[in-house]
């Protein structure tokens, strides 16, 4: 016999079951009666974040509490997030909220469960379209001066995956590689003139994406006199060049005070001068002349020595290739006269030799001849006697 204690508690556990049958026997409410109001339609960048309010209408009279909210992409088997709700309201207003995504396209749907694994998947779609992110990092930079340390800062933007890794690139000219110079948002370095004109770059690099910054670096330098500068005498004319590079652009000049009778002209390009001076070699005796190169970080100059180079040098160089080639000529001419006597002894010999050989033959054919002419007469002198006698 039963005790009182084991019948109550399979009279509870039937009207639990008796519960749950009631429960899971409801009837699944129509398309009808569940809304969803959200944006439809969305474009972002990648890395950014998606904070994107929606409503939501449901039936209280079917749906039960506790209940989940499950988003998915593109198919109700690829979830992206799961919440659950434990108090029902007819009407509530949430956000839809998504970290960073990578470029691409992407459709997120909704579904809803609740009770004995009751679902229901709402029809409507959000549409988000990605691009590539655009938003690049700025770049501080001062303004740099040789020889004096410097700090430039890159500022980056601040995505939803957080702030990017930055690291700092060095061009130093179009089609080379880059070097790396460092990581981190500052950059500390001494710039030289090696610097200037070249480029430096930012990169940030993201989670979904990889953006970058890059600029031109100046460096200003005192003037600088190249090896290339040089002074020439020319028939009566001194023309002496000057080539010097800085930045700020130097000023060249030549400290011809005592000389009153001179033509100068200069030209620039980026950072060189070059300076061109010319003057009556007659009057300017030294061995060189000096140059002069000044800018706002400061001075310099330099003697230029004087390369002699006059008409008469040119008329000898000239007369030198002239007598070799006519010494070519000569010899080139007795080569080919030489060749012309030898090839003409050459056809005399061979013809004598010819005519030697014909003669010969003839000589042996006439003795021939005159034996049997001689014959022949004593035979027909013998035929006539014998006519005589008869």
């Amino acid at each position: 016999m039963a005790s009182p204690l084991c019948c109550f508690m399979i009279l509870c556990l039937r009207f639990m079951v008796c519960i749950c049958q009631l429960q899971c026997g409801k009837e699944t409410p129509g398309r009808e009666e569940f809304s969803l109001n959200v944006t439809e339609h969305l474009n972002l960048e990648s890395g950014e974040c998606i904070r994107l309010p929606y409503e939501l209408i449901l039936p209280t009279r079917a749906v039960t509490a506790p209940y989940t909210k499950t988003w998915f992409n593109r198919d109700p088997s690829n979830i992206v997030t799961t919440t659950a709700v434990s108090e029902l309201k007819a009407q509530t207003r949430d956000i839809f909220f998504m970290r960073g995504l990578a470029q691409g396209e992407y459709q997120y749907g909704l579904q809803l469960e609740w009770g004995c694994n009751q679902t229901f998947v709402f029809s409507k779609r959000i549409h988000i379209q990605v691009s590539a992110l655009k938003k690049k990092p700025y770049i501080r930079m001062p303004v740099m001066t040789e020889g004096q340390p410097a700090v430039l800062l890159c500022e980056t933007l601040q995505l939803c995956t957080g702030t990017g890794l930055t690291r700092w690139e060095w061009t130093k000219a179009e089609g080379q590689s880059p070097l790396i110079l460092d990581y981190g948002a500052l950059l500390r370095l001494t710039p030289t003139e090696e610097y200037h004109n070249t480029h430096i770059t930012c990169v940030a690099n993201y989670t979904y994406a990889v953006v970058n910054t890059t600029v031109a670096v100046t460096v200003k330098f005192p003037p600088k006199i190249l090896n290339v500068s040089k002074c020439m005498v020319t028939g009566e004319q001194l023309v002496c060049v000057c080539v010097s590079r800085g930045d700020p652009l130097p000023v060249v000049s030549w400290p011809l005070l005592t000389f009153t009778e001179y033509s100068s002209s200069s030209s620039s390009r980026l950072q060189q001068v070059n300076s061109t001076i010319t003057l009556p070699a007659s009057h300017y005796n030294n061995a060189t002349l000096r140059c002069m190169s000044s800018n706002e970080l400061g001075h310099t100059e330099t003697e230029i020595p004087l390369q002699i180079y006059t008409e008469n040098s040119k008329a000898n160089d000239v007369s030198v290739l002239k007598s070799d080639a006519a010494y070519a000529w000569i010899v080139v001419g007795v080569s080919l006269s030489l060749n012309v006597v030898l090839i003409t002894i050459l056809i005399i010999c061979a013809r004598k030799r010819g005519k030697s050989r014909q003669k010969e033959p003839c000589e042996e054919m006439n003795t021939y001849a005159s034996l049997n002419v001689a014959d022949v007469g004593q035979l027909y002198s013998v035929i006539s006697s014998r006519n005589t006698k008869t």
